[in-house]
């Protein structure tokens, strides 16, 4: 007679139980109560959409899109993905389900996420986000209510000593147009010794080249010029009152001109 094997669990996932579970659960609570004292209401969106949401959203060469995400074709025939982010699938709740007569929007949730990323110590393939957004408000004061959230909820887990908060800016479009061809210029100039990953994002987002973990692009990506040099009044002025914000709110940071993030989404404060 066969042997009869049970599924093992899937790699880069977990099953939490027991101390796990109860640490868990203190982190969920936490953050629903913090979001709470900042009127931040609690929102619950499909764990799976069309494709093409994280795809114009995130960008098409960012390597969720391009390599993490888990997507696959229903028997419909449509092309369907596991969010891999909250953002991509609450601007599209936003923009499809009338949510623009509420706006400024403050949501919050919390659920399963998935990557398919090399499992490691501390990085699933399913794990768990917590997120909270403001949606239709672009004045600074929404980018520092979020980081004082954020301060507050550290602190309410007891591990606010061992964060340090960097920031940078992103600017303004004009900004970041002019910033990118400058990029650009940097990038072609020593493109002979680029990694295969950053010769294709110079021509599609050359911004990804400054995170890039390749020991082959660090030295070009270090001597890239600052956003600082192409910073718009208004972008600059943006930032200056994030940093202001924050200061008077007595939240710690520290400037990382090289900070960037992996989605094209982002705008002025990265973080």
């Amino acid at each position: 007679m066969a042997r009869i094997e049970t599924p093992k669990r899937i790699r880069g996932t977990q099953d939490i139980f027991g101390d796990e579970q109860r640490r868990f659960t203190r982190v969920v609570e936490a953050f629903d109560r913090v979001r709470k004292l900042y009127c931040f209401q609690r929102v619950d969106i499909p764990v799976f959409e069309s494709t093409a949401v994280f795809a114009r959203s995130l960008g098409e060469t960012t390597d969720v899109v391009s390599k993490e995400m888990y997507t696959f074709e229903d028997r419909g025939g449509d092309s369907l993905t596991l969010r891999p982010e909250f953002t991509a699938g609450l601007a599209r709740a936003y923009l499809t389900e009338g949510w623009q007569q509420y706006a400024p929007l403050k949501l919050a949730t919390h659920g399963p996420v998935f990557r398919y990323e090399r499992p490691q110590k501390g990085r699933f393939r399913q794990f768990h986000q917590i997120d909270a957004e403001v949606i239709g408000a672009a004045e600074p004061a929404a980018d520092v209510e979020l980081l004082v959230l954020a301060d507050q909820l550290l602190h309410e887990l007891g591990i606010a000593d061992g964060v340090t908060l960097q920031l940078n800016t992103l600017g303004d479009a004009e900004t970041r147009d002019a910033w990118r061809a400058a990029l650009v210029a940097h990038f072609e100039a020593h493109r002979d010794v680029l990694s295969e990953d950053s010769l294709a994002r110079l021509d599609k987002n050359p911004l990804r080249i400054l995170d890039s973990k390749d020991p082959r692009d660090r030295p070009v990506a270090d001597s890239a010029p600052d956003i600082d040099a192409y910073l718009t009044d208004e972008a600059r002025g943006f930032f200056d009152a994030v940093t202001a914000g924050l200061d008077a709110a007595g939240v710690a940071w520290t400037r990382n001109a090289r900070l960037v993030r992996g989605l094209d989404y982002y705008r002025h404060t990265a973080f």
